[in-house]
């Protein structure tokens, strides 16, 4: 205290004197309780997961983006191989009584048609129980490799390895009791022959039979 004021904010009291600034009171235990749990802190975690769910969208949106990109390229690359929209044109089916004596059995031609990049013959057997249904797919030489893989592990199911055939530019062919393929690239197509039992019973080996349908489709072509 003094008689007289000392500097900017002393005040003067009811006794005449003069005291200098009051600091200002700080804060109690309550107070700092109270700014400890305000919710800002959470506010910002929740801003954090938006933002993360966000991110989150955007990848995968640009991912979708991107596969579809891929995808359309791989179907242009295989309509510019065939070489059109409707790259195989009508499918070359084998009649039915050509593939019935073929196999040996009665069958019946339940589907011929063609997409944008495959085209295909498929045949019932008339004898469900003991025949063998067969079926006729050409497509894109472009698939070729996956599709000899294919071939491998339906080979493995009878205990048959595919053997190399003098067909095409590239053929395998294997025989066993419930299935028997052939397979070839010619040109720029892939053209796969199956003769498989429709009644899970041994029809035998029908690799030979498999063989010949294929080269009647590669002769129709």
């Amino acid at each position: 205290m003094s008689q007289q004021p000392q500097g900017p904010g002393w005040w003067q009291a009811s006794d005449g004197r003069w005291y200098p600034p009051q600091p200002p009171p700080q804060p109690g235990p309550p107070y700092q309780q109270y700014v400890q749990q305000q919710p800002p802190a959470r506010r910002a975690q929740n801003r954090g997961c938006v933002i993360a769910a966000i991110v989150t969208a955007a990848v995968l949106v640009v991912s979708a983006g991107i596969a579809g990109y891929y995808v359309y390229r791989g179907i242009s690359a295989v309509k510019e191989i065939a070489g059109g929209t409707t790259p195989f044109g009508e499918a070359h089916c084998p009649t039915e009584q050509d593939v019935s004596s073929t196999v040996g059995v009665p069958v019946t031609l339940v589907v011929s048609g063609n997409v944008v990049v495959t085209s295909g013959c498929s045949y019932l057997a008339v004898d469900q129980s003991t025949g063998a249904d067969v079926q006729i797919t050409t497509g894109a030489a472009l698939v070729a490799d996956e599709q000899f893989e294919s071939v491998a592990s339906d080979a493995a199911t009878q205990g048959a390895t595919p053997e190399p055939i003098s067909v095409g530019d590239r053929a395998e062919a294997f025989g066993g009791p419930g299935r028997s393929e052939a397979i070839a690239v010619v040109d720029d197509s892939l053209i796969l022959v199956e003769v498989f039992n429709s009644g899970g019973t041994d029809i035998g080996d029908k690799k030979q039979e498999a063989i010949t349908l294929l080269e009647q489709v590669i002769a129709a072509r």
